[in-house]
């Protein structure tokens, strides 16, 4: 059963559109290719550093996932 399905979705899409390999994006934020497919696939939600690495390296917008990042107040755009 998901956990996150929007985070999966997300993390999937973007990875997807950038022509990155489920390897290239385990390999980028320092994770096994197993564990990046089961965030892939919403079995598993990584921790706060690993979510910020793979936010980053994907290029997502780190405000639909603060909460989970643990960001109380929304970043400035200044």
């Amino acid at each position: 059963m998901p956990i996150n399905s929007k985070f999966s979705t997300e993390v999937y899409h973007a990875r997807d559109a950038m022509g990155y390999t489920q390897r290239q994006v385990a390999e980028a934020v320092s994770v096994s290719v197993r564990w990046y497919q089961r965030v892939e696939k919403g079995e598993k939600l990584p921790g706060s550093l690993v979510m910020l690495r793979l936010i980053l390296f994907l290029k997502l917008d780190v405000e639909t996932f603060r909460e989970e990042v643990g960001l109380l107040v929304p970043i400035s755009t200044r």
